[in-house]
């Protein structure tokens, strides 16, 4: 059966847009982006599931390219003892606590949380990195079950792999990570699995020996990378080498592998970087929060080095997060032409639909015939004129900046949200047990 959004205004995600069309989609694909007389000659067919678009903006599904939903659970949590000076401290004193106390059931609550909260900002692909020490096994599973079973979204899935919890779990994380790997399945567009890596600082020589020697020929590592400076200086200390000459000398540069921050890394390590074609993820929100560092926006721009954009599990709003990553350029390099609307498009339009295109197989990030029918539908009816030449001005300073408001999610082409509400899952009854859920999870954390 077809799926007809009909009469909203539209965005291809690069130049084209339309004040008035219609989107036709069928089989998970968008089928025709009818406007002017096409549209006019088109009767929409009786069997047809119709979305009116009246007043409302469609755009590409957005993606997140590097976040963590075992973190939906520690909105307002208090924690004792909570004084950190430097971001390893931030790591010792609150998520490495939290991820302890996280058990199956808190595990799977956090993920449909998650995936729920990016639906309502238009996300319809989460890159995640899975970290749940004392609950390992299975629980990737478990993510994508709550992702794509659950709310309906796509997903890349990793288990943080660390020494930090010792060797027995380690092994434990190496296996998930070889056994998701194991079960992933080309075709199928929705889920994708990669290996999963805490940072160089708290992993081994011996443990990258053992995923060098495991991972299969192909599959692409997900890592933190010089988030703060104390990963590139015990590298160094430890290891005579900086972090991205230690991942290549593993073999572990890939064109799959995700590098998230890259905040510490040099010239040096930029150019290794792009030689690679490995991918670089942004979150400046996170970085800013955890002050870390600044990213090199242009750095890697320059040298044609793929950037997506991430939150880094701080919230879900990847329109909110561009618009941040376009100030911060700004006010920390004294230009306020830096991060121009071109950079940002890149980051989140272009680079953010290539990096899932790449992992999961499918066609993503443009309204155009052959595409994936994954559409973000916003209530926008603007107060200014909006044209190909000002729609990412609208989407960071007029939805981004003001109340956002999703009222479709349409994902290969079947409906997440509906008139506003979910239809594949019962949000105020999910939210209820999530609230018990955090309340047992914050109980834990000693």
């Amino acid at each position: 059966m077809k799926l007809v959004i009909d009469g909203a205004r539209i965005w291809d995600g690069a130049s084209g847009f339309h004040d008035v069309g219609t989107i036709v989609i069928d089989g998970g694909k968008i089928e025709a982006v009818l406007t002017g007389s096409e549209r006019d000659k088109y009767r929409i067919p009786a069997d047809a599931e119709t979305i009116e678009g009246d007043s409302k903006l469609a755009v590409p599904g957005l993606i997140n390219a590097h976040t963590h939903l075992y973190s939906s659970l520690a909105r307002g949590m208090a924690l004792s003892n909570y004084s950190p000076r430097t971001f390893t401290e931030i790591l010792e004193q609150l998520w490495w606590r939290l991820d302890k106390a996280l058990d199956p059931s808190s595990v799977r609550m956090s993920a449909i949380v998650g995936a729920m909260e990016a639906a309502r900002c238009g996300v319809t692909t989460l890159i995640d990195h899975h970290a749940s020490p004392h609950a390992v096994t299975g629980s990737l599973t478990a993510v994508k079950k709550a992702v794509n079973d659950d709310v309906g979204l796509r997903g890349a899935f990793c288990y943080e792999l660390s020494d930090r919890d010792g060797m027995e779990i380690r092994d434990e994380g190496i296996e998930e990570n070889l056994d998701f790997l194991s079960t992933d399945d080309p075709s199928d567009q929705m889920s994708t699995a990669l290996f999963g890596l805490h940072a160089s600082f708290t992993l081994s020589d011996d443990s990258l020996s053992k995923v060098a020697e495991t991972i299969p020929e192909g599959a692409g590592v997900h890592i933190h990378v010089a988030e703060g400076p104390e990963d590139e200086d015990q590298c160094h200390a430890e290891h005579g080498m900086r972090i991205v000459k230690r991942l290549d000398k593993f073999n572990l540069l890939r064109d799959r592998s995700v590098l998230a921050h890259c905040l510490h890394i040099n010239e040096e390590e930029k150019d290794l970087v792009a030689e690679s074609k490995a991918i670089v993820v942004h979150n400046p929100r996170s970085n800013m929060n955890n002050a870390v560092g600044v990213f090199d926006m242009d750095g890697f721009l320059k040298r044609e080095i793929t950037v997506g954009l991430g939150t880094d599990g701080l919230g879900a709003n990847m329109l909110s997060e561009l618009f941040t990553a376009g100030i911060l350029q700004k006010v920390s390099t004294g230009n306020s032409l830096a991060a121009g609307f071109g950079d940002l498009q890149k980051i989140l339009f272009d680079d953010n639909p290539q990096i899932a295109s790449l992992l999961l197989g499918a066609q993503l990030g443009r309204i155009a015939p052959g595409y994936a029918a994954d559409i973000a539908l916003f209530d926008y009816d603007p107060p200014t004129p909006i044209t190909a030449g000002n729609v990412l001005g609208h989407l960071l300073f007029g939805i981004a900046v003001h109340d956002m408001h999703v009222s479709d999610l349409i994902v290969a082409g079947r409906s997440v949200i509906r008139g506003d509400h979910f239809v594949n899952v019962d949000e105020d009854a999910l939210y209820a047990q999530a609230r018990a859920e955090a309340s047992a999870l914050w109980a834990r954390i000693s």
